[in-house]
């Protein structure tokens, strides 16, 4: 019987993901839609490529320091479900000593434009 009840759950399931395909198939997309005439870009001159990567950088600057908070919450984690084991308070002194030079070689890497910046004069 238990056989039974999972081969319907896997039919059912692959009838559900099959189905899924057909209606994304049913869609109709225009065959060349081309450029809107008021579409703009996001780089339209040199500086723009600047501003551009720099944008970029500080969206990655804050995934990166998302991911600092959780890898020092985790090293946390680790502390306190330790319960005394000298293995796991190695591991999570290993993930907060990574934490923290991950921190400090960003913001060293954060920093370096500014620095090269002041040291070339704002050119």
């Amino acid at each position: 019987m238990r056989i039974f009840n999972k081969l319907n759950v896997a039919v059912a399931g692959l009838g559900f993901y099959l189905m899924n395909g057909l209606t994304a198939m049913a869609q109709t997309f225009p065959r060349n839609p081309g450029i809107p005439s008021d579409a703009t870009a996001p780089i339209t001159s040199g500086n723009s490529v600047i501003v551009f990567v720099n944008q970029i950088a500080v969206w990655v600057s804050y995934l990166f320091w998302a991911l600092a908070v959780i890898f020092i919450f985790y090293a946390a984690f680790l502390y306190l479900t330790a319960g005394g084991e000298e293995e796991k308070i190695k591991k999570a002194n290993h993930q907060l000593i990574y934490a923290v030079i991950a921190i400090v070689v960003a913001l060293f890497a954060y920093g370096m434009p500014l620095f090269v910046k002041n040291i070339l004069g704002n050119q």
